[in-house]
């Protein structure tokens, strides 16, 4: 079973990418009335693709891998549809969960179950992980950072990255990722994927998705651990992450690094910051 989610993204461009949402914007940041945080489901994925795409799009590791991203912003959003369509069909259920933040879409209040009337702006998938399942199954957890190879039609050339770019990139994620998650000693929560569209930035949407995990990591005694972007980093560091490993990602023509941190939480370990956030 193929499990390879998209692009080079959640690390190289903002790794567990809570990133965007930790900065205010005085002109966009909506005032929002009220928001319910629950499970992800099938016709959230519209709104997650694009909430993915617009959370992404100005980090440096999309701006150096899509160089052609602004003559294919439907194909880039049609496209990552198709993927985003056939993972969430082969999701391994019983070792992934996935939450979404809502807000009315007409800026009002709920509806009582009226999905219809509910705007995502902020989503997150975790892998539960553990040494024997993941020497079992190679190609566990997602891959944000992989480009997927069987897309059919148009979709299958990749017409809006650099694609030398992008594979070298997505090698480098991949042995970070063999190295400090995939090989690992005990069982652990791995914070897969965080994303709040920049319009909803401001109102902590990523804190209130990681202290999800961090109750249901302390509620097992597991820990939970992540790579982190530089823009992501100063709010897993506020939640009680320690910070184990810098990893860098060297970039074609000169353009320098990018780069990311391995990082952990666990109760007992994290201090009275993470202790505040799991009661």
């Amino acid at each position: 079973m193929h499990k390879q989610f998209i692009f080079l993204l959640c690390t190289l461009l903002s790794i567990t990418c809570a990133g965007l949402a930790l900065f205010t914007n005085g002109v966009r940041t909506p005032q929002v009335a009220s928001h319910r945080l629950r499970p992800a489901v099938e016709d959230d994925l519209d709104d997650i693709v694009t909430v993915f795409i617009d959370a992404f799009r100005p980090s440096a590791g999309w701006q150096y891998a899509h160089l052609h991203d602004d003559d294919y912003t439907n194909y880039t959003w049609t496209c990552t549809r198709q993927f985003f369509q056939g993972e969430w069909e082969s999701l391994h259920r019983s070792r992934t969960f996935a939450n979404v933040i809502t807000v009315p879409r007409d800026g009002g209040q709920f509806s009582s179950g009226d999905r219809a009337g509910e705007r995502v702006v902020s989503f997150g998938v975790w892998n539960w992980m553990k040494p024997q399942e993941e020497a079992a199954d190679s190609s566990f957890p997602f891959r944000p950072h992989q480009m997927h190879a069987t897309l059919g039609g148009k979709c299958s050339e990749h017409l809006d990255v650099n694609k030398t770019r992008q594979a070298d990139l997505g090698q480098q994620l991949s042995l970070a990722v063999e190295k400090y998650i995939r090989n690992l000693t005990e069982p652990q929560l791995y914070l897969n994927l965080l994303a709040t569209h920049p319009d909803w930035d401001g109102h902590g949407f990523g804190a209130e998705q990681v202290e999800v995990g961090l109750r249901e990591a302390a509620r097992v005694g597991m820990p939970v651990t992540l790579l982190a972007s530089p823009i992501g980093w100063p709010l897993y560091d506020s939640l009680g992450f320690r910070s184990l490993a810098n990893i860098t990602h060297e970039m074609f023509d000169g353009l320098g690094m990018l780069w990311s941190e391995y990082m952990r939480w666990d109760e007992e370990e994290s201090g009275v910051r993470s202790a505040l956030t799991v009661q």
